[in-house]
């Protein structure tokens, strides 16, 4: 009998058919469509040599607002040639994010992501995303709609649209629920023409976020066709984070970012969504792994370094895929030394951690450097290896090649010469921390309980939510107050790790417990899975004391400061702790959010909840 597992290693390599948007091709391969006569017909992926192409810098393509200042960035369908063996001629159709003076939408030699954001900490700026996206967009990235399947979920919307839609979210940033880019506070998200006008206060530390559409069940295909982008959010002048002397930097030459993409393509180098069989809830995939790793925009890219030290800010942009990085030379003997120096909600407090590994689920971020000193005129290979034996569970299949280092630039005049070994402590953090333990092991912080379910797997009625509800429902939505503090106890009844997203704010992660899933679903569940048995927002999670196998285990070095994503595993609760501010200038107003895994097939299919946060 097929498993999952090998169903969605299925869906991964194969070219059983098209999506598009919220329309689907049905499960054979269509012929190419007016709006791609140019093009073939979808066929077999394209067999492409690595490390021919350069990796983009993306500094070439930032927009400065440091000093504050407003930019706008206008969605279009765009042409870019991810691989210099795919043809020319027909470079892949995208979606892409493009400003006044920046590549153009037939830059085909540009990456596809969006223009590189960097602003200041402390200093508000003012970004219009406006929505040139035509009607029928669909057709030139991802081929001929056809009528959806009957009872495909809530999510499809764009049907009823009338068009491509987009809802750009600042990820990881503090910010009002109308300028969040959420589909619980702007439900009708922005068409053809319409202008989505935010505010990022930027009042919190600096760190590495990003922008990414988020459109209310079409995420995944939007961010598929390429609608994403960095956002660089530093210290005023002078700043620990700033770089040289403090990090490594200065910015473009020894800080870069890194952001890795899996993708599918046809052999015309178009982009390939494959669909799965009415069997198993077709269209719907459980998740999209590619076959090819992009970074920065250019598939399998190799990077010329000095042999120096360099410091990466690195993004899991992947819909799905699970990461497990590493650099070393080619015979994988001798590994590059690297040390995490922070993640999601800035610098780590206090201490970075050593490590040859980066294992980081979608939409996490690493700052790290990396100690190229040793290896003058070598060449070095990043790879993305299997996950290592434990608990965190991926159904992904293998995936290794990801980019190349040649250490063969010259040494510069001024390369970074140390490591810290020490970082600023974070009061905030400490704060949290200091509130003592979860309430299940004998401490006094409310709990909120948030159960992770799949039903049924591989039929028709596949489908994941939270807490046993579809987005949506009118009784399921999260109740928090402005400045309380809270630990979420996420439980995960699925055999899969899901990265688990907070709209609002980031969190200190408390520990995770061994947990009788079998056991409390036996006693608890429901037919649409394992609900939280107080209620939606009680906070009440006595009920899982009795099914712990284990005491509250510290979270890892790289996950003590604050972060935006975690990594729920199979078989355990996993707890973190928050604090709810309102973001600057906003006042304590009632607003709007959502939270949700970052899988993004499972959140476009109601692994997604709803949140008021009120005085």
């Amino acid at each position: 009998m097929t498993t999952r597992r090998e169903f969605l290693k299925w869906t991964a390599a194969s070219g059983a058919g098209l999506a598009v948007g919220s329309r689907f091709l049905s499960g054979q391969a269509r012929a190419a469509t007016a709006a791609r006569a140019a093009r073939a017909a979808p066929a077999a992926a394209p067999a492409l040599t690595p490390y021919l192409d350069p990796m983009p810098l993306l500094v070439d393509n930032a927009i400065d607002l440091r000093t504050g200042g407003s930019a706008t960035l206008t969605t279009t369908v765009i042409h870019r040639q991810l691989h210099s063996q795919l043809p020319a001629t027909t470079p892949t159709p995208l979606f892409g994010y493009l400003r006044s003076g920046g590549p153009g939408a037939d830059t085909t030699g540009a990456s596809f992501l969006g223009p590189a954001i960097v602003a200041a900490s402390g200093t508000p700026v003012t970004i219009s995303y406006a929505n040139g996206l035509a009607p029928n967009a669909y057709l030139d990235v991802f081929g001929e709609p056809v009528t959806n399947p009957p009872g495909s979920s809530y999510l499809q919307f764009n049907d009823s649209y009338g068009g491509v839609r987009i809802q750009t979210h600042l990820h990881g940033g503090l910010v009002s629920g109308l300028d969040d880019g959420n589909p619980f506070a702007n439900p009708n998200a922005f068409q053809q023409n319409e202008v989505q006008t935010v505010t990022y206060p930027n009042d919190q530390p600096a760190t590495l976020l990003w922008y990414h559409d988020h459109l209310l069940g079409d995420t995944r295909m939007n961010v598929v066709a390429g609608l994403a982008g960095g956002y660089l959010l530093r210290d005023a002048a002078g700043g620990f984070d700033t770089g040289d002397p403090a990090l490594p930097g200065p910015l473009g030459q020894y800080e870069l970012p890194l952001v890795l993409q899996d993708r599918q393509l046809n052999a015309d180098g178009s982009l390939l969504y494959p669909v799965a069989p009415a069997s198993t809830n077709g269209p719907w995939i459980g998740e999209y792994f590619g076959d090819l790793m992009l970074v920065n925009g250019r598939v399998w890219p190799f990077l010329e370094i000095e042999p120096a030290l360099y410091r990466f800010r690195v993004l899991n942009g992947c819909n799905a895929r699970i990461l497990n990085l590493g650099i070393s030379t080619p015979d994988g003997v001798t590994s590059v030394p690297m040390t995490i120096v922070g993640a999601e909600g800035g610098l780590l407090p206090l201490a970075p951690t050593a490590t040859n590994r980066l294992v980081m689920s979608p939409a996490e971020r690493f700052d790290v450097i990396c100690d190229f000193r040793q290896f003058k005129g070598q060449t070095l290979i990043m790879k993305n290896t299997n996950l290592p034996n434990g608990v965190v569970s991926s159904p992904g299949p293998t995936l290794k090649t990801v980019m190349q280092f040649r250490v063969t630039k010259p040494l510069g005049s001024k390369p970074p010469t140390t490591i810290p070994t020490s970082l600023p402590a974070n009061p905030a953090v400490d704060a949290l921390t200091a509130m003592g333990a979860p309430l299940v092991s004998g401490g006094k912080v409310p709990g909120r309980m948030v159960t992770l379910n799949e039903i049924g797997a591989l039929t028709p009625a596949w489908k994941l939510n939270l807490n046993a509800r579809p987005y949506g429902d009118t009784t399921a939505a999260e109740e928090l107050k402005w400045n309380a503090v809270e630990d979420w106890y996420y439980v995960n009844f699925t055999p899969d790790t899901h990265p688990m997203h907070t709209h609002l704010f980031t969190f200190r992660v408390m520990g995770r417990y061994n947990f009788d899933t079998k056991g409390y679903a036996a006693k608890f569940g429901v037919t649409n899975g394992v609900p939280n048995p107080n209620g939606v927002g009680q906070q009440d999670v006595t009920t899982l004391t009795p099914f712990l196998k284990s005491n509250l285990m510290a979270p890892p070095p790289e996950e003590t400061g604050f972060k935006d994503t975690v990594k729920v595993n199979p078989g355990q609760v996993t707890v973190v702790r928050a604090r709810y501010v309102p973001p600057a200038g906003l006042g304590a107003t009632t607003q709007k959010y959502v939270h949700h895994c970052h899988i993004v097939e499972h959140e476009d299919n109601d692994m997604m909840e709803r949140m008021t946060v009120s005085p």
